[in-house]
């Protein structure tokens, strides 16, 4: 499709920097420091959206934007800029701001939640993960507390068919690498230390 209703757009935004646009979705992306902020029709302009101020728009008349996906049509966070206030550069400005600010921090929130998610480490499966959270092991600043030995200990607990091959896991998942890496060596010295903390278990 035409690009030029899009480069109109990007002029607009010409005093801001990291500012960038691409194709997405039959339209454009425009995007501050690879953060979306708003999408880019033939002839609109719509900006995303928010808790925070989601109302605003719609209390102004901001239309949300809908794209047609083969029989489906889809309700987006996004809304459309008023034709006038595409000319109000300091109006627009300060919409796109306030747009860009609230993405950013929605960005910003969704890296630390799947930064502390504990399928994101190093051999973990989302069966692992549950398996995992059902002991009281929900994120990784408490896996690391607990140690990947008593979190074994844990899930053998309470799944006592479990493979000793998960052990590995955990170790290998804690030292941020891949359990086909790990020595024999190393692997009989995980299990050495597990029965050493079986033995402390049964004087403590």
């Amino acid at each position: 499709m035409s690009s030029t209703f899009a480069n109109q757009i990007l002029t607009k935004f010409s005093g801001f920097n990291g500012i960038s646009i691409k194709t997405f979705f039959g339209g454009f992306s425009i995007s501050s420091d690879t953060t979306m902020f708003g999408w880019i029709s033939q002839t609109d302009f719509y900006l995303r959206g928010h808790t925070s101020y989601r109302s605003f728009f719609i209390e102004q008349g901001m239309q949300p934007l809908t794209l047609s996906s083969g029989v489906l049509t889809k309700l987006l966070d996004y809304y459309k800029v008023k034709d006038e206030w595409l000319n109000d550069l300091p109006k627009l400005h300060s919409l796109a701001k306030m747009a860009i600010e609230y993405a950013k921090q929605e960005k910003h929130e969704k890296n630390e939640i799947k930064t502390n998610r504990i399928k994101e480490l190093p051999n973990m499966t989302l069966s692992l993960e549950r398996l995992l959270c059902s002991v009281g092991i929900k994120d990784v600043e408490t896996y690391r507390k607990i140690g990947y030995l008593e979190t074994y200990h844990k899930i053998k607990s309470k799944k006592a068919e479990i493979s000793k091959n998960i052990l590995f896991v955990l170790y290998g998942s804690l030292h941020r690498c891949h359990v086909a890496s790990l020595s024999k060596t190393t692997k009989n010295a995980i299990e050495t230390a597990y029965q050493d903390f079986l033995k402390q278990r049964k004087k403590d």
